[in-house]
């Protein structure tokens, strides 16, 4: 769907699934038994993202990725020139997460994540 784009570093990938090993897509690394893995007393995280994103931000770098599904993992990462954010989303507390986001023309110019 982005190969017809005349413009890809001014567009907007909203795009659900983060991606792969982005620092966007963060969770916890599950045993045979689905628990998670705990060690040294800390939880172990695993990249859960898609490689198909990932390749798809590589190549055209846009301007911006919009992320979510993997809510354990908040953050704003740079993927060459584009910058990727998910916001994360905490079902537990309730506490449903977005962003602001500021642009210009090929500029991202601020952001700050929100909580709800």
């Amino acid at each position: 769907m982005a190969a017809p784009l005349t413009d890809p570093e001014g567009a907007i990938f909203n795009i659900h699934c983060p991606p792969y090993r982005s620092g966007l897509d963060s969770a916890p690394l599950l045993d045979a038994e689905l628990k998670p893995v705990v060690r040294g007393g800390h939880l172990e995280l695993k990249p859960v993202g898609s490689t198909a994103v990932c390749e798809a931000i590589e190549r055209f770098q846009p301007l911006l990725g919009l992320h979510g599904h993997v809510h354990e993992s908040p953050a704003m990462k740079k993927i060459g020139r584009s910058m990727g954010i998910n916001p994360g989303s905490d079902y537990l507390t309730t506490h449903l997460r977005g962003a602001i986001v500021q642009l210009d023309r090929h500029k991202v110019t601020g952001w700050t994540l929100t909580t709800g």
